[in-house]
């Protein structure tokens, strides 16, 4: 499959060489007239490169300028455009056009199927949208069936390739450092081969390609962000996880997906192996620093310590004894960007 960019720009944000203002926690919801909530509709600083996606209740959170407006897109509505005039909370309506109708992303596969979620249009020139077909058709995650002459029955492949069971909402920050962000398509992270797969349909798929995108950040079914990046120094696939990132600092997850084929065998009246196919993951943590260095880790408290040089201390103590997790690295992340 060629790699192909084909997220159109629908928004030109401040470049890089902007100094970035103060910012305060907006938390918000998106609804319509009817005073119903949007389900993950896209929310942005008209400003800055600050977005977000609503969750499945239409609630937000971000961190915005003050002085700025927010923006929210989302399918078969009517953009709208609110000041955040320093307040913490706003509450977001947006009109969808006489007529319309909400379609739905087709899930990945019906056994996995959650709540659909909503894809959208906004400013996208459908000429400039191009689609790269996989051979079959074949959908991301889907259950499949090997039907190879092995003599005997292949049951339903186990795990999957793709991160997760369903489409996810996503958005990019290219290297102009400007939001990429095309809202009727939605995204997956290819495990074996590094790549961000994007459809707009369910049922076809493309690459994102690493060559236009800086950073890609793809929203569980939890609301949680998972931000994606080169990096060279840890693999050589196109995109890999990032937990931490501070001028200092950076941790990385790398998945390492392999496929296991069946190996059933039997001789009347020993068996051994498995009827299945199954995909088997090996996730590594890295630590990069100021050195550009990089070191193995583990998710230990003892060890954030040491390699953070103090700098984690306030926040691990404000901690107790939660356990360390990805999350936790990613909120200790942006306590020290702050």
């Amino acid at each position: 499959m060629r790699n192909i960019f084909t997220i159109t720009l629908a928004v030109s944000l401040l470049s890089a060489s902007v100094a970035f203002g103060q910012t305060i926690p907006v938390t918000g919801t998106v609804d319509n007239e009817k005073g119903q909530p949007i389900p993950y509709a896209f929310v942005r600083d008209a400003k800055h490169n600050y977005a977000t996606y609503a969750d499945s209740t239409g609630t937000f959170t971000l961190n915005a300028d003050p002085s700025s407006s927010l923006q929210v897109m989302a399918y078969n509505y009517k953009s709208a455009t609110i000041k955040v005039d320093s307040k913490n909370n706003i509450n977001i309506i947006s009109l969808s056009p006489a007529g319309a109708a909400v379609d739905a992303i087709v899930p990945l596969s019906s056994s996995t199927a959650q709540a659909p979620i909503a894809g959208a249009t906004f400013l996208q020139d459908r000429q400039n949208l191009i689609m790269s077909r996989v051979a079959g058709g074949a959908e991301a995650g889907a259950v499949s069936v090997i039907t190879a002459k092995v003599g005997y029955t292949v049951e339903p492949t186990r795990g999957s390739r793709y991160l997760y069971d369903n489409w996810v909402p996503g958005f990019g920050i290219n290297k102009k450092d400007s939001i990429v962000v095309e809202t009727s398509n939605m995204y997956n992270y290819d495990k074996m081969t590094g790549n961000i797969m994007y459809t707009n349909d369910g049922r076809s798929m493309a690459m994102v390609s690493p060559q236009q995108i800086k950073t890609f950040s793809l929203y569980d079914k939890s609301g949680q962000a998972h931000v994606y990046e080169n990096a060279p120094l840890i693999s050589d696939r196109p995109f890999t996880e990032v937990l931490l990132s501070t001028p200092k600092y950076r941790i990385y997850k790398k998945i390492d997906t392999k496929l296991h084929r069946s190996d059933f065998q039997t001789n009347g009246v020993v068996e051994s192996g498995h009827r299945y196919d199954e995909y088997i993951d090996d996730e590594h943590y890295y630590f990069v620093g100021a050195d550009n260095q990089v070191k193995s880790i583990s998710l230990k408290k003892i060890t954030l310590k040491k390699l953070l040089a103090g700098d984690a201390d306030s926040f691990i103590s404000a901690q107790g004894s939660r356990d360390v997790d990805e999350n936790y690295v990613r909120e200790l992340g942006k306590s020290l960007s702050k």
